[in-house]
This record gives C-alpha cells, structure tokens and sequence, in this order.
C-alpha cells in the first residue's frame, strides 16, 4: 500500500495542525546548554516550516485557541492582580509599565522613521517581548473590526504583517533577553549569587524549609520538673519552641487537649514537631516512650488556597501554623510560580501554600485560610462558557469619538472578565471553580493551538520578508528587547533601590520570559529572583494585551 503523505495532510487540516503541534512540542524539549526552546518556540518554528511548504492553518481553531488562552490568563492573574500591591507592589507594577511604555514607545517610532506597514510594529512589540497576549491583542484588533483599515490593505493582509514579524522577531528577542539578563551582572559588576543570599537573610525571604524543621510525630513521658504544673501555651513561651500536642494519655485515659492544658507528672504527650524541636527535647531530658495509639496519625501534604481576607497582607509567621496547628508551610505557588517561602512572606490572594501536617490539622487549617485545592474536582463549564461569552460581548462593543473608534475587542474583554471572575472566587471559593490542572490544560491547548496556525499562515511570507524586510525588523526588534530591559534594570537598581536577584526576576516577568528566568535563578543559584517574577507578570500580561490593541489603533 502506497501512502502519499503530503496530499494526506493538505486534505486534513486537523491532521496538519496536531502534525505540527507534535513535532512542535519534540523541538521544544532540545536542551541547548541547559536552555529549552520550550513548547511555544517549537511549535510556532514547526509551523513556519510547514507552512513554508504550503500548508495553512484553521482560523476558526486559531480564535478558539486564544479565546480560551486569553481568558484563562485571566482567570490566573485575577485572584492576585489586586492585592498585588501589598509588600512591593507598587515597585513591580512600575516595572511593568516602564517596560511596556518604552517598548511601545520604540515600536511606534521605528514604525513612523522606517515607514513600516500597518501590523508589523505590534508583531516586533510582541516577539521582542516574547509576549503572546500582545499578539492576540494585536491580531484581535484587526478580527474584530476595531482597527481603522487603509483603503490600500485587507485585514489578512496586517493580521499576516502580525505574524511575520513577531515569528522573525520571537527567537531573537528569547536570545537577546537571556544574552541581556546572563550578562548585566557582569556590565555592573554585581554578584548575583550573593544578591540572591543577601535577599534570603532578610527577614521577608528567610526560607522555613531546611532538613531541621519537616514535621514529626514523638510521644513524650512528661518528668521534666520545669514544665510540670504549667500549661502548653505557657511551655512554649517559656522555651520559645513552638509545636502543637495533638493528645495526651493521663491516668491511662486520652484527654482533651487545648493550649490552657497543664501537663502532670507521668502525663504521656504526643507532640508533632520539626525535626530541631525534637532534638531540643532530648537536650532537655525528656524521655521518649512508644504509645501505639498517641502515635497513630497521618501526616500528608496539601495545597492550600488563600482566600479568606483575613489572611491577605499578612506574614507567614503571623499565621502560628507550628505551634496552633503542627502544621509547617514548606513551599508556594503564585501565578502558578513555585516561590521561595518565610516566616515573613506576604501573603496575596490567590497564593497556593503545601502545607504539611497531620490531615485533621490540616483540614482546620485550610478553613482558616481558604480552601484546599485538591478537594475541587470538577471545572465549572457554566460559568467558564458563561465568563467567555460575556468577554466577547464587552469586546464588540465599540464608541466612537470622531473618526476613531475605540473598544477593548474580544482579548480586552475577555481578558477583564477573566480576571474579575478570578478575583470574585478568590472571595467566594464555591463560585466558579476551575482546577489548577484543568486550567493548565486549557491555556496549554490554546496556547499551542493559535501558535500553531500563526506559524501555518505566516510560513510563506516569512521567508519573502526574512530576505526584504526581515534583517531590518530584527535589529529593531533585538533593540526593543535589550533597551527596555537595560532601562528597567537601572531604574529598579539605582532609583528603587531593589535587590539585583529580585529586579532581574522582575525584568524577566515585565517581559513574560520563563526561559530567562530560568537563567536567572541559575545564575543566582536560587528561587529568590522568582518572587520578583511572580510581582510583575500579572500585571505585564494585562498591560501588554493592551499594548498590542494600542498600536494597531495609532
């Protein structure tokens, strides 16, 4: 049987598209010297390849793919986008416009100097950035009918201008800011290794989590003449050791425990501890006995998301997990982003905290703070249908002002929608629930599936504009990338006294590069620069979903 491959795939389009998300994500997983091209760099290469040879991409599964990945951006910003300001907030959100501002700036004025094509500034301003909501932004401008068309182009014709110049511009703009952030410490003359431990000693960022300090059950034969006659809270706070007895055998009875119980003579203790306290125990004196029943609780590991407003803006040692609860924070998520935790992070709502602990105590805890995110199974389709039709309504509403028309078009709309229903569950936890995991697979999907028919659509002029216009928009894009992030490090250096480690995540979040951070935190041999990261990417990808619209309407 004969199979003839290349007119199968130009009569399935599906087949094309899943063909190069396939070998898309295999290209992604090369490892250049411990960088990865990542997913999206594959598939968007692949795409190229083919549709140098022809193939086109599905624009209905493109505008499927960016609504659902645009409105999961959203939803993954919303919880945190308005407390984001708590601690250094402000300072990120500066970042953010400061990069978003000069970038734009640079944009519009090669446009104007070189006379450039109407789409091909917001292409740069998007691959320079490597920002992807800026090219949805961009070519949703165009779709939805926002942007003021010249007489002499055709709507494909700037939506193609989009996607050539971000695809020339993508890989350079990747390059450039992992040249531009392994290389600052170097032009300044800093050690971001010891930036990165300076931060980790302050009390904000000392981390809880060490070999010493892992929870353990022991029970305790209480003959220790200093603590008999007093009760738990007041042992505690006479040893500074802060632990939680999760029950006590008196008399051969188990007795009901609180921090006002005082310990007897012969009283037999179960205490959950870290590793440090129980050594502490020993030094004192105290014996350790085996009680089968004292000893029989489950210690487990869950996800705890904050959502009760009492605990926004608070440190994680404000909230006494050890000594209330014997439960020990031992890592955190933020926009999906594993940080570095301590006694005095503060909390923002949204943040995932793995708690562990006995599983009773946990489940008091996660009624303190929020919910506990495994416990959410099912993804509310309602009012995940309901959020996108809405998003996409607000974005066909247009006002007039003159001759221009101004609207947020369909990203805009679904972008806000997205974050508002993200900010209204962090508030009321049984609204709206959508899974981390069934989240991650929806953005994942759309993601690939819109940068799969840009590379399909812009595979053939690529290599027309690579040969005329191409050399001339990767040096302007290579310049966007470089001087914004140079300017931002600067300001965040010299004018906000930020910490190296800190600002260099920040930069790389204002940019929405997770390979550059990659390198960052290698460099720093640490997680503190992702901290920095995790403040400034909620608010870039709504500021440049919007810096992409913009240029096109100017």
């Amino acid at each position: 049987m004969e199979i003839d491959l290349y007119n199968l795939l130009h009569r399935n389009d599906i087949l094309v598209l899943f063909t190069v998300i396939t070998f898309g994500y295999l290209l992604g997983k090369i490892n250049i010297k411990g960088v990865e091209l990542g997913n999206v760099t594959g598939v968007l290469i692949v795409g190229l390849v083919f549709g140098a040879f022809g193939f086109s991409g599905v624009p209905q599964i493109a505008t499927f793919g960016f609504t659902i990945f645009i409105f999961c951006v959203g939803l993954q910003a919303g919880p945190s986008f308005f407390s984001a300001f708590a601690s250094d907030g402000a300072r990120y959100f500066a970042l953010s416009v400061l990069v978003a501002s000069s970038a734009f700036s640079m944009c519009l004025f090669y446009a104007k100097i070189f006379s450039l094509e109407m789409g091909f500034d917001a292409g740069m301003l998007a691959g320079a950035l490597t920002s992807t909501p800026t090219l949805i932004g961009a070519q949703d401008a165009v779709s939805s009918g926002v942007a003021q068309i010249p007489p002499d182009m055709f709507a494909e014709d700037i939506k193609k201008n989009i996607s050539v110049a971000y695809s020339l511009t993508y890989l350079f703009g990747m390059g450039g800011l992992l040249f531009i952030v392994r290389y600052i410490p170097v032009i300044f003359r800093i050690d971001l290794e010891a930036e990165a431990k300076r931060a980790t000693r302050t009390p904000a960022y000392e981390k809880t989590l060490n070999e010493n300090n892992l929870p353990m059950i022991r029970t305790y034969l209480m003959v220790n003449g200093k603590m008999i006659g007093k009760t738990i809270k007041e042992i505690q706070e006479a040893t500074k050791q802060y632990y939680t007895v999760l029950g006590i055998r008196r008399d051969g009875e188990l007795i009901e425990v609180s921090e006002d119980t005082v310990i007897e003579e012969g009283d037999v203790v179960s205490v959950i501890a870290s590793v440090a306290q129980h050594n502490y125990a020993k030094t004192q004196g105290i014996p350790e006995v085996f009680d089968k029943e004292l000893l029989n609780y489950r210690i487990c590991t869950k996800e705890i998301t904050i959502t009760n407003p009492s605990c926004v803006g608070k440190k994680v040692w404000d909230l006494r997990l050890p000594a209330r609860h014997g439960c020990f924070v031992i890592g955190m998520l933020r926009s999906s982003i594993d940080l570095p935790v301590g006694t005095g992070t503060i909390l923002q709502k949204g943040d995932r905290l793995e708690v562990i602990g006995e599983e009773n105590r946990i489940d008091q805890v996660s009624k303190t703070l929020g919910s506990i995110d495994g416990d959410i199974e099912k993804t509310d389709l309602l009012t995940l249908c309901l959020g996108v039709a809405l998003g996409l309504l607000i974005g066909t509403i247009v006002v007039r002002v003159g001759h221009i028309s101004l609207g947020l078009g369909s990203a805009g709309g679904l972008l806000i929608i997205g974050v508002l229903i993200g900010f209204f569950r962090s508030i009321y936890p049984t609204f709206g629930s959508f899974p981390r995991p069934a989240r991650n697979i929806m953005m994942d999907m759309g993601i690939v599936l819109f940068m799969s028919s840009i590379g399909l659509d812009a595979g053939e002029k690529v290599l027309d504009a690579f040969t005329s216009i191409g050399p001339l928009l990767v040096v302007c894009g290579i310049s966007i990338t470089m001087i914004p992030a140079i300017v931002a490090f600067i300001v965040g250096r010299y004018i906000l006294k930020m910490n190296a480690a800190l600002l260099l995540g920040a930069i790389t979040g204002a940019m929405t590069s997770t390979p550059a951070l990659n390198m960052v935190t290698e460099t720093a041999k640490s997680q503190i620069p992702a901290l920095g990261y995790a403040g400034s990417y909620a608010f870039a990808n709504v500021l440049l979903t919007f810096a992409g619209a913009l240029l096109i309407l100017l």
